[in-house]
Protein backbone atom coordinates (compact mmCIF):
# COMPACT_ATOMS: atom_id res chain seq x y z
CA UNK A 1 0.00 0.00 0.00
CA UNK A 2 3.05 2.23 0.77
CA UNK A 3 4.12 1.96 -2.50
CA UNK A 4 1.37 2.29 -4.63
CA UNK A 5 0.58 5.60 -2.02
CA UNK A 6 4.10 7.00 -2.84
CA UNK A 7 3.76 6.26 -6.54
CA UNK A 8 0.61 8.04 -6.87
CA UNK A 9 2.00 10.87 -4.84
CA UNK A 10 4.42 11.29 -7.15
CA UNK A 11 2.29 11.46 -10.02
CA UNK A 12 0.23 13.64 -8.58
CA UNK A 13 3.68 15.71 -7.74
CA UNK A 14 4.39 15.57 -11.72
CA UNK A 15 0.84 17.14 -12.13
CA UNK A 16 -0.31 13.53 -14.11
CA UNK A 17 -3.96 13.32 -13.25
CA UNK A 18 -4.54 9.57 -11.81
CA UNK A 19 -6.94 7.85 -9.69
CA UNK A 20 -5.31 5.98 -7.13
CA UNK A 21 -7.71 3.00 -8.28
CA UNK A 22 -5.57 2.98 -11.63
CA UNK A 23 -2.36 2.93 -9.64
CA UNK A 24 -3.68 -0.13 -7.97
CA UNK A 25 -4.72 -1.86 -11.09
CA UNK A 26 -1.42 -1.32 -12.72
CA UNK A 27 0.51 -2.02 -9.91
CA UNK A 28 1.28 -5.72 -10.32
CA UNK A 29 1.94 -5.81 -13.97
CA UNK A 30 4.69 -2.97 -13.87
CA UNK A 31 6.42 -4.42 -11.32
CA UNK A 32 5.94 -7.96 -13.19
CA UNK A 33 7.54 -6.06 -16.11
CA UNK A 34 10.29 -4.76 -13.45
CA UNK A 35 10.69 -8.34 -12.20
CA UNK A 36 11.62 -9.37 -15.80
CA UNK A 37 14.23 -6.33 -16.13
CA UNK A 38 15.79 -7.46 -12.79
CA UNK A 39 16.11 -10.79 -13.38
CA UNK A 40 18.16 -10.21 -16.63
CA UNK A 41 20.46 -7.71 -14.79
CA UNK A 42 20.85 -10.46 -12.06
CA UNK A 43 21.22 -13.32 -14.93
CA UNK A 44 24.05 -11.29 -16.45
CA UNK A 45 25.68 -10.42 -13.41
CA UNK A 46 26.17 -13.87 -12.94
CA UNK A 47 26.93 -14.86 -16.12
CA UNK A 48 28.13 -11.94 -18.11
CA UNK A 49 25.99 -13.29 -20.90
CA UNK A 50 23.30 -11.08 -22.65
CA UNK A 51 21.53 -14.34 -24.05
CA UNK A 52 20.93 -15.80 -20.49
CA UNK A 53 20.00 -12.47 -19.07
CA UNK A 54 17.03 -12.48 -22.05
CA UNK A 55 16.28 -16.13 -21.19
CA UNK A 56 15.41 -15.51 -17.83
CA UNK A 57 13.78 -12.71 -18.17
CA UNK A 58 12.07 -14.70 -20.65
CA UNK A 59 11.55 -17.24 -17.80
CA UNK A 60 10.52 -14.71 -15.46
CA UNK A 61 7.42 -13.19 -17.89
CA UNK A 62 6.04 -16.13 -18.52
CA UNK A 63 6.06 -18.46 -15.49
CA UNK A 64 2.36 -19.26 -14.65
CA UNK A 65 2.62 -18.67 -11.07
CA UNK A 66 3.81 -15.23 -11.12
CA UNK A 67 1.74 -14.46 -14.17
CA UNK A 68 -1.50 -15.35 -12.24
CA UNK A 69 -0.27 -13.33 -9.49
CA UNK A 70 0.96 -10.20 -11.75
CA UNK A 71 -2.15 -9.43 -13.63
CA UNK A 72 -4.20 -6.21 -14.03
CA UNK A 73 -6.32 -5.79 -11.07
CA UNK A 74 -4.26 -7.92 -8.61
CA UNK A 75 -3.93 -5.99 -5.48
CA UNK A 76 -1.52 -8.40 -3.20
CA UNK A 77 1.63 -8.17 -2.33
CA UNK A 78 3.45 -10.91 -4.85
CA UNK A 79 3.33 -8.37 -7.28
CA UNK A 80 5.58 -6.36 -5.93
CA UNK A 81 7.54 -8.54 -3.74
CA UNK A 82 9.02 -10.67 -5.77
CA UNK A 83 10.59 -7.85 -7.79
CA UNK A 84 11.75 -6.61 -4.44
CA UNK A 85 13.38 -9.99 -4.09
CA UNK A 86 14.71 -10.29 -7.25
CA UNK A 87 16.18 -7.23 -7.35
CA UNK A 88 17.81 -7.37 -3.75
CA UNK A 89 19.71 -10.51 -4.63
CA UNK A 90 21.21 -8.71 -7.84
CA UNK A 91 22.04 -5.59 -5.82
CA UNK A 92 23.83 -7.59 -3.60
CA UNK A 93 25.59 -9.83 -5.90
CA UNK A 94 26.68 -6.39 -7.70
CA UNK A 95 28.08 -5.60 -4.61
CA UNK A 96 30.24 -8.43 -4.19
CA UNK A 97 31.24 -8.20 -8.08
CA UNK A 98 32.44 -4.60 -7.38
CA UNK A 99 33.30 -4.44 -4.05
CA UNK A 100 31.39 -0.74 -3.75
CA UNK A 101 29.76 0.81 -0.28
CA UNK A 102 27.36 2.27 -2.59
CA UNK A 103 26.34 -1.07 -4.34
CA UNK A 104 26.28 -2.05 -0.79
CA UNK A 105 24.42 0.75 0.31
CA UNK A 106 21.38 0.04 -2.90
CA UNK A 107 21.53 -3.83 -1.72
CA UNK A 108 20.43 -2.69 1.68
CA UNK A 109 17.65 -0.55 0.28
CA UNK A 110 16.54 -3.36 -2.08
CA UNK A 111 16.26 -5.32 1.50
CA UNK A 112 14.38 -2.52 2.72
CA UNK A 113 11.42 -2.13 0.25
CA UNK A 114 11.52 -6.14 0.71
CA UNK A 115 10.90 -5.66 4.56
CA UNK A 116 8.43 -3.18 3.65
CA UNK A 117 6.46 -4.90 1.17
CA UNK A 118 6.23 -9.16 2.11
CA UNK A 119 7.30 -11.02 5.04
CA UNK A 120 9.03 -13.04 3.18
CA UNK A 121 12.06 -11.19 3.77
CA UNK A 122 13.44 -14.01 6.04
CA UNK A 123 14.14 -15.41 3.05
CA UNK A 124 16.87 -12.53 2.04
CA UNK A 125 18.72 -12.56 5.41
CA UNK A 126 18.96 -16.58 5.43
CA UNK A 127 20.38 -16.92 1.62
CA UNK A 128 22.72 -14.07 1.65
CA UNK A 129 24.28 -15.47 4.71
CA UNK A 130 24.73 -19.03 3.53
CA UNK A 131 26.00 -17.48 0.55
CA UNK A 132 28.77 -15.84 2.32
CA UNK A 133 29.71 -19.17 4.42
CA UNK A 134 29.86 -20.35 1.27
CA UNK A 135 32.12 -18.22 -0.15
CA UNK A 136 34.06 -18.94 3.11
CA UNK A 137 33.94 -22.55 2.80
CA UNK A 138 35.12 -22.52 -0.75
CA UNK A 139 38.06 -20.14 0.30
CA UNK A 140 36.41 -17.71 -2.31
CA UNK A 141 36.20 -15.21 0.67
CA UNK A 142 37.89 -11.41 -0.09
CA UNK A 143 37.21 -8.05 0.63
CA UNK A 144 34.73 -7.04 -2.00
CA UNK A 145 32.04 -9.76 0.21
CA UNK A 146 33.41 -8.40 2.98
CA UNK A 147 32.26 -4.95 2.41
CA UNK A 148 29.32 -5.99 0.28
CA UNK A 149 28.19 -8.20 3.22
CA UNK A 150 28.62 -5.78 6.33
CA UNK A 151 27.21 -2.99 4.34
CA UNK A 152 24.02 -5.18 3.60
CA UNK A 153 23.66 -6.72 6.93
CA UNK A 154 24.29 -4.01 8.96
CA UNK A 155 22.35 -1.16 7.12
CA UNK A 156 19.95 -3.62 6.08
CA UNK A 157 19.48 -4.91 9.53
CA UNK A 158 19.09 -1.46 10.76
CA UNK A 159 16.49 0.00 8.00
CA UNK A 160 14.56 -3.46 8.28
CA UNK A 161 14.00 -2.51 12.33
Amino acid sequence: MMTSGFIYWVLHKLCIPIDIRHVCVFLAPIFSAFTSIAAYLMTKEITRKTEAGLLSALFVAIVPSYMSRSVAGSYDNEGISIFALVFSFYTFLKAVNTGSMLWGLYSALAFFFMVASWGGYAFIINMIPIFVVFLIITDRFNSRVYVAYNIFYILGTFLAM
